[in-house]
């Protein structure tokens, strides 16, 4: 598994046929705790949003169906977190005033 953390997410890139593993699920010591994972399913990619509501973990799909290559999964995984964080500051501003 390839990851890299940027602007506050983890982006967790598998090899096929690799499983994710609970370390690299729940341990901060990995990076941010928003993550990402991308991994090729059969001749395209898929890309969930890691989300933990009411102590259940989910995967959230960020798109309706998959990606014909890594790449641009990786755009719509990285255009994701980014409004992700504009909505958060939204939400940030609104509560300062």
């Amino acid at each position: 598994m390839r990851r890299f953390s940027l602007n506050g997410a983890l982006f967790m890139f598998m090899e096929r046929g690799e499983k994710l593993t609970d370390d690299a699920i729940w341990n901060d010591r990995w990076g941010p705790g928003s993550r990402y994972v991308l991994w090729p399913r059969g001749e395209f990619w898929d890309v969930r949003f890691m989300q933990v509501k009411n102590n259940k973990l989910e995967w959230i799909q960020v798109a309706d169906e998959p990606f014909k290559s890594r790449d641009a999964a990786w755009q719509v995984a990285y255009a994701d977190w980014e409004k992700r964080m504009e909505a958060f500051e939204i939400i940030r501003k609104t509560i300062r005033e």
